[in-house]
């Protein structure tokens, strides 16, 4: 259908006004692109081989209270990405150690980290959005509990958010605890559950937690995939690394699938440069949730 001189008028003074991605028609294809996290039992779960750019990922808690190892992916894909960009932590709980980052390899120079007033959500993501418009690609979001009951104060920054990571593609990954808010729910294009599995230890000690993974929502891929992880904490001598486990048989999650350790020889080798915050507190250093 042609278009009359005063909607094209009309349209290029929206797309001037609040960018290209502002308006578009229906059958024009919408722009594709993943940041490859480098976490081999990410990148071949989740569709393209990565967090998709210019959108909204979550990586969701699957249960309330305890840990569930999504805080300890956000920061442990944040140590990833500070090594080859500028990256920004919207920390929102107050618990992130910087010197815990540099242990896990992350490269502090690169790393912006923002501590609204008060903690105050609708602040933090309206000083994420400066950060993404002035041009930093990278942001990670840590919230807390108790967010639904005040999610119309922070509706509206997570909406000029994420409009803000669509025009300038930028990765923004929040990391969200059960049950998951729903003005987050509404505008995650990729949703992935995390759900501890149990404790690994190793001569009496706890050195990691198991954690199965979830697509539960994507816009830019069929949901439904799965896999499970171990994420393994920074030790003497070593850092930190997130692996694949073997299959899992299916079960509920719960109780009957706690305490699965990875067979050996099943593809639990580490992957390359990785590393990974700890769920249990080092000495001196602030643990991930």
């Amino acid at each position: 259908m042609a278009t009359s001189s005063s909607l094209a008028e009309a349209i290029s003074a929206l797309r001037r006004r609040y960018g290209d991605a502002a308006v578009r028609r229906g059958d024009d294809p919408v722009p594709a692109g993943v940041w490859a996290t480098g976490l081999p039992v990410l990148d071949t779960t989740l569709t393209g081989g990565g967090l998709p750019l210019g959108r909204i990922a979550v990586l969701a808690g699957q249960r309330p209270g305890g840990p569930t190892g999504r805080l300890t992916l956000l920061q442990a894909l944040l140590a990833i990405a500070s090594r080859s960009m500028q990256v920004a932590y919207v920390d929102l709980p107050g618990t992130l150690d910087p010197g815990y980052l540099a242990d896990l390899g992350a490269d502090l120079r690169s790393c912006l980290v923002v501590r609204p007033p008060e903690a105050a959500l609708g602040q933090g993501l309206a000083m994420a959005r400066t950060l993404v418009r002035a041009g930093v690609p990278w942001v990670g979001v840590a919230l807390g509990a108790g967010l639904g009951a005040r999610a119309r104060t922070w509706e509206h920054p997570l909406t000029a958010l994420g409009e803000a990571a669509w025009s300038t593609r930028a990765v923004v990954c929040f990391s969200a605890p059960a049950p998951l808010a729903a003005p987050l729910a509404y505008a995650s294009s990729l949703t992935l559950g995390c759900t501890p599995l149990g404790w690994h230890e190793a001569h009496g000690d706890v050195v990691g937690l198991r954690v199965h993974l979830d697509v539960l929502k994507s816009k830019v891929g069929a949901p439904g995939a799965s896999s499970a992880a171990l994420v393994r904490y920074p030790r003497p001598h070593a850092v930190g690394d997130v692996v694949g486990l073997p299959t899992l048989l299916p079960q509920q999650h719960g109780e009957g699938r706690r305490g699965v350790a990875p067979r050996r020889g099943t593809g639990d080798s580490p992957a390359s440069g990785l590393s990974a915050a700890g769920e249990v507190p080092s000495p001196g250093k602030t643990a991930a949730g």
